[in-house]
């Protein structure tokens, strides 16, 4: 009796090792329609720190924010400030996923300082609300095309991203906001238990309700931890589901985090590695490009003419060509900035994918289409005269009827 030996023709790593869809995220991070949103995006983040620098600092107190002096830097200021070649403002950003992490959790942060006057409350509060505001719609377009890419494998136009992006803006924009509600409620038995401390036989009050007070904490603490940790798995969330939505993006990325918490810290290595690699690779190639047409050019303007670019402030026709090509040169170095952002959300996108596959065993292709609803759904009923009920024909189902007809024909049939 012979034996027979099983032959491997084929090894589906996607089933295998499922978190392998995070190095595809480098890849979609660099395409066209993401980088467009990305750099949108990008350009009108900075704005909210400088409408909240104006209307809670005054206009005598200039934002210091990274946001505002990196727009500074590359569209207002001169290139001096890159004394060595091949080195610019961007260069010195951390990680893609450090530097967007903190970008997003920085103003909320600085909400809890206590030494903060109204105004500086103020002051953080709007920026992340101008943030979340902004990315909440070209980080729902950017997760929308990475999710049904590294899931379904199919490609998502840019038209159809921005349009499931406009679709779903109030639950974006609601989400990271939804546990902060959560926290501003539980909270106000501790704000009760401050205005009874305010006397002197109220500290007694307070000394004894304490261990309350602390049990309060908790809650309080466990609440911004999972923020913390979950809000960047709420807009792929938002992206994939379909009935995505402020509550199940809350209760997905909370669960995610705390049932699979090295699973996450795990993938987050891997995309922290992949990222920081992928950074060093844009701004070299951005500052090439930058570069190499200096050079290029130099050899009919002469290098001491190209020098007049990065360094220096003209007046007139030279200053009005040279600020021009400074322009320029600043978008190619605010779109690597962008990739930043970019990368950031396509990989959140894919480790939320493998997420979901550990915890709820969901595959990754079970990414809501709205197509497949329409093309799966049941046709339209309609009563005839005599008031029986009958299918109306659709061009899809007009489709498949002479589909079948065809066949019938062919079969003999």
């Amino acid at each position: 009796m012979t034996e027979e030996v099983g032959v491997v023709r084929r090894i589906v790593w996607r089933e295998v090792l499922p978190w392998l869809i995070i190095f595809r995220a480098f890849r979609i991070s660099i395409s066209l329609p993401v980088l467009t949103l990305a750099t949108v995006g990008w350009l009108l983040t900075p704005l909210g720190a400088q409408i909240a620098s104006s209307l809670f600092l005054g206009n005598e107190e200039l934002s210091t924010t990274e946001w505002a002096i990196s727009l500074n830097d590359t569209f207002g200021g001169t290139e001096s400030l890159h004394a060595v070649p091949g080195v610019s403002t961007a260069a010195s950003t951390s990680n893609p996923l450090i530097h967007v992490y903190q970008h997003f959790t920085d103003p909320f942060v600085q909400l809890f300082d206590r030494s903060n006057t109204v105004r500086e409350t103020a002051y953080h509060l709007f920026r992340g609300l101008w943030s979340i505001a902004i990315w909440a719609f070209f980080a729902g377009a950017i997760t929308r095309i990475a999710t049904v890419q590294l899931g379904r494998e199919e490609r998502v136009g840019l038209r159809n991203a921005v349009g499931y992006a406009t679709r779903q803006y109030g639950w974006s924009f609601v989400a990271p906001l939804f546990p902060l509600f959560g926290v501003f409620l539980a909270s106000l038995p501790l704000v009760a238990l401050g205005f009874v401390m305010r006397a002197d036989v109220g500290m007694i009050v307070a000394g004894v309700l304490w261990p309350l007070a602390l049990v309060g904490g908790l809650v309080l603490t466990i609440l911004l931890l999972g923020l913390l940790a979950g809000w960047p798995l709420m807009w792929p969330t938002i992206s994939s589901e379909e009935h995505g939505d402020a509550f199940e993006a809350f209760s997905r990325s909370f669960s995610y985090v705390f049932q699979r918490p090295l699973q996450y810290a795990f993938y987050l290595l891997i995309a922290g590695l992949i990222g920081g690699l992928g950074w060093i690779l844009v701004t070299q190639v951005s500052e090439a490009v930058i570069e190499l047409t200096y050079y290029a050019t130099s050899w009919g303007a002469t290098n001491d003419r190209v020098e007049l670019i990065p360094f220096g402030s003209y007046t007139g026709s030279l200053g009005t060509g040279v600020n021009l090509m400074r322009l320029v040169n600043g978008l190619v170095r605010i779109i690597a900035m962008a990739f930043n952002f970019s990368f950031f959300f396509c990989t959140l996108s894919a480790i939320y994918l493998v997420l979901r596959r550990d915890v709820d065993k969901t595959d990754f292709d079970e990414v809501f289409v709205e197509d497949d609803k329409q093309q799966y759904s049941l046709p339209p009923l309609e009563s005839e005269e005599a008031g029986s009920p009958k299918v109306v024909a659709t061009p899809e189902t007009e489709k498949d009827d002479h589909a079948a007809a065809s066949t019938d024909e062919e079969t003999g049939a």
